[in-house]
């Protein structure tokens, strides 16, 4: 081969491949301007995106640890609520059960005064009944001695009489 022959073929070849380059040029200024930017632009916003759930995320894990924080608080004090309104309930069942013993109390002693008061009541007016009682046995006893005059027999008789009227 010749130079010459070396040359010309080399020269298609050159031809070729400086062709070739113009062409992967434009397609790849194409490629950049039809393909390239949008994906470039999709692939930003995919990253945005991507950024914002995981901060979205982080910020959700916080808010619910804080809520769960708060959760556990409002039950602790609700449980120390719970017993204290146990303790008030127990303390004031404790006070009305001492007053309803000191009110029953109060009411069995004011019975038991109203009682002793109604037996001395009933015991003064049975002394006075059995006072009037024996005043007109005593005042018949008398009328019938003055009636006649009586022998210790008649007396006897009178105050077996007397006495059987009593238990009659």
């Amino acid at each position: 081969m010749t130079f010459e022959t070396l040359f010309a073929a080399s020269h298609v070849y050159i031809g070729n491949t400086i062709w070739y380059l113009v062409v992967f040029a434009i397609l790849m200024l194409l490629v950049k301007h039809y393909a390239w930017g949008p994906v470039s632009d999709m692939m930003e916003k995919r990253r945005q995106k991507v950024i914002e759930d995981l901060d979205s995320a982080e910020s959700n894990r916080k808010k619910a640890e804080i809520l769960a924080n708060e959760r556990e608080a409002a039950l602790k004090n609700s449980r120390q609520e719970a017993t204290q309104i146990l303790s008030d309930a127990k303390t004031n069942a404790q006070k009305i059960g001492s007053q309803i013993v000191a009110d029953a109390n109060n009411d069995a002693a004011s019975i038991r005064k109203k009682a002793e008061a109604d037996a001395k009541k009933a015991k003064a007016d049975a002394i006075n009944d059995a006072r009037r009682e024996v005043a007109d046995i005593s005042v018949a006893i008398a009328e019938k001695i003055i009636a006649k005059n009586l022998s210790a027999e008649d007396q006897k008789d009178l105050v077996d009489q007397f006495i059987k009227g009593l238990n009659g």
